[in-house]
């Protein structure tokens, strides 16, 4: 992942040119905003398990035969690592 100064510094040197004042007021308002940035990805970070769960849960239940023998999750294992998976 890009930095949004390396973004910027990037742009304007393939344009052949320093970075303008409006690119730089870009970089102050992106960091000016990171505090509220992490805030969102903490909280949506804290519900990541009850969402994994849910949607794990949807697919066992639309797909019922995957808890038959030799499916996906035919053992605690495999549903675990069913889990484990749709939470990456």
């Amino acid at each position: 992942m890009k930095s949004v100064v390396t973004t910027v510094v990037t742009a304007a040197d393939a344009a052949g040119r320093f970075p303008s004042q409006n690119d730089l007021e870009v970089v102050q308002g992106n960091i000016q905003r990171a505090a509220a940035r992490l805030e969102a990805a903490e909280k949506l970070a804290s519900g990541l398990d009850a969402v994994t769960k849910e949607a794990g849960d949807a697919c066992f239940n639309k797909y019922a035969y995957l808890k038959q023998p030799g499916e996906a999750g035919d053992t605690q294992v495999k549903v675990d690592k069913c889990y484990r998976d749709l939470g990456h």
